[in-house]
C-alpha cells in the first residue's frame, strides 16, 4: 500500500502520514510513501485514510464498446486513434 507523507522530519522514524500509520509498521507491511507535495502522490496512494477520493486516470472499461453502434463505440475509436489506428 501507498501512503502519504505529511513531515519533512531529517529521521524517517518520526515520520507523520495521514493515515496515522507509524513507520515501524510501514516497514514491517511493506508499504511505500510519497511526500504531500509530489505530484505523483495524489494518484498513486492507495491508502483509503490517506487518499480517501484518488484522482481518475483514463476511462473504465465498463463506458467502452468496439461494437459500431453501442454506446462508447466512439469514445473506443478515440481511443484508438491516439495509438495510431485509423
Amino acid at each position: 500500500m501507498i501512503h502519504i507523507r505529511t513531515d519533512y522530519n531529517e529521521l524517517n522514524s518520526e515520520a507523520v502520514y495521514v493515515c496515522g500509520i507509524t513507520t515501524a509498521e510501514l516497514r514491517a507491511a511493506g508499504d511505500k510513501a510519497y511526500h504531500r507535495d509530489e505530484s505523483i502522490s495524489d494518484i498513486a496512494s492507495d491508502c483509503p485514510k490517506c487518499n480517501p477520493h484518488p484522482r481518475q486516470l483514463g476511462t473504465p472499461l465498463s463506458q467502452l464498446s468496439g461494437r459500431p453502434g453501442h454506446p462508447g463505440f466512439d469514445k473506443f475509436c478515440e481511443i484508438a486513434r491516439s495509438w495510431g489506428y485509423p
